[in-house]
């Protein structure tokens, strides 16, 4: 009787955690409202503020071309002026002539065109490179926030199944705490074995505080990310999702080098800090320009009373830097160690980036690795708690064993769980280093969720 009891808990408490570990490991629930992974990318594109404000910087560059263009295009201003004049005009002879009040009007429309300024052609060349620039960084983003997405989801989905898992621990061990008080009326158990069970329970009980506690902080975090209420995400299917690293290491650093959105921005910044150095070296060369002008004058000289005239004008203006005082000169030598520092910064940018390609690309392949040893472990570890329930009946374990087995199940289920979302998590950096992340590579990822128990 006493042996049949004690089968039927342990078999419950098989049936409970065998349904945690399908629970963690397919599918599973959390709230009220369902947010998938791309929904919880397309809501993070319109609420993110980082992604907003990348936005906005990029928004702010692409004037940059624009602005260098005009250097080179036509400069047309038009001056009116009204004023009232109180004119007394004394000759040589003696003569007075009292003008009194009278009204002088004078307007004009003048164009002017650089024919040569190489500072204009050097701002033009500058402004491309920082549009160029600020394009490339906002690519950089946007794959960031793929990136940022994902990670939070996985950490709130993370943090939500190690919930479940310690309530599966409590609740494994509130039975463990039964079959203890049944097998003491019966005369076969101690006393020892129940405050062992109590005081295992009373730890658990502490670890699900803090457990709830990290959930609602990654739940929280997600949901500054999509600007939206999150109570429900799709769970991670143990099919399929484990992504292979394709290509050799050295394949992806020349797609960094050649693609990473980031360095081809740091590569137009180069550029850009190039055409300053032109820019402001041309402070010593001449420039030349097309004046146009029309002219309308009406009493606008004590000479010109009562009379109107219009002239118009068309000529070169030839302006020739003489002395500035040193200005141009030191402004130069800025420019120059601006080009420097720009050329640093890519150098530098590059190389943590070779450390970062390696570190991601080992994480990824060595990931699957990690899973393949981690699914044997947790199926080890279900076949440790049977063995050890059995020994335990037959007193051959102690009370002691019973629980320290749970436990690792515990920790197995969970380290499988982390290692999978890592893995995936590596992927996507792994990608977005070399610059080649897209929504296509989100959505294959995206594919690997969904679905609910009941």
């Amino acid at each position: 009787m006493q042996k049949s009891l004690a089968k039927r808990e342990s078999t419950r408490r098989q049936r409970c955690w065998l349904a945690v570990a399908l629970a963690l490991l397919s599918n599973g629930t959390w709230g009220k409202e369902l947010m998938g992974l791309m929904q919880a990318y397309e809501a993070a594109r319109a609420h993110d503020p980082v992604f907003k404000g990348a936005q906005a910087v990029r928004d702010e560059g692409l004037e940059h071309q624009a602005i260098g263009q005009a250097k080179l295009l036509p400069i047309i201003s038009g001056v009116v002026s009204s004023n009232q004049n109180q004119s007394r005009v004394t000759e040589a002879s003696g003569r007075t002539d009292n003008r009194g009040r009278y009204a002088s009007n004078t307007s004009s429309l003048q164009l002017r065109q650089p024919l040569y300024d190489r500072e204009a052609w050097a701002a033009k060349e500058q402004g491309a490179a920082r549009t160029a620039a600020s394009e490339a960084i906002f690519r950089f983003r946007e794959q960031e926030l793929m990136v940022r997405v994902f990670e939070a989801y996985s950490k709130a989905l993370l943090a939500s199944e190690e919930v479940s898992l310690v309530k599966a621990q409590l609740q494994s061990a509130d039975e463990l705490l039964r079959a203890n008080e049944q097998r003491l009326l019966q005369g076969e158990g101690t006393r020892t074995d129940m405050l062992e069970t109590r005081s295992k329970q009373a730890l658990i009980q502490a670890e699900l505080i803090v457990a709830q506690d990290r959930a609602q902080h990654a739940l929280d975090a997600l949901q500054a990310i999509v600007g939206k209420p999150v109570s429900r995400l799709e769970r991670l299917s143990s099919r399929g999702a484990a992504r292979l690293v394709l290509g050799a290491l050295d394949d992806w650093r020349s797609k960094a080098f050649d693609a990473n959105p980031e360095v081809e921005s740091l590569k137009h910044t180069l550029e850009a800090a190039r055409q300053e150095v032109r820019r402001v070296d041309s402070g010593h060369y001449p420039r030349l320009a097309l004046i146009l002008s029309v002219g309308n004058n009406e009493s606008d000289t004590t000479s010109t009373y009562r009379q109107s005239s219009r002239t118009t004008t068309v000529g070169v203006q030839l302006n020739v830097p003489i002395f500035a005082g040193g200005s141009v000169s030191a402004q130069s030598r800025q420019a120059v160690a601006q080009l420097v520092k720009a050329q640093a910064d890519l150098d530098a940018r590059v190389a943590e980036l070779e450390v970062e390609l390696h570190r991601q690309y080992s994480a990824q392949k060595n990931g699957v690795l990690r899973i393949a040893a981690l699914e044997s472990a947790v199926a080890t570890s279900h076949a440790l708690i049977e063995a050890t329930q059995r020994s335990f009946i037959g007193g051959e374990r102690t009370n002691v064993d019973v629980l320290n087995a749970q436990e690792r199940l515990a920790q197995s289920v969970h380290d499988l769980a982390q290692a999978r979302y890592e893995q995936l998590v590596a992927d996507l950096r792994l990608r977005h280093l070399a610059g080649v992340l897209g929504e296509a590579d989100l959505r294959e990822v995206a594919s690997h969720f969904g679905g609910e128990i009941n």
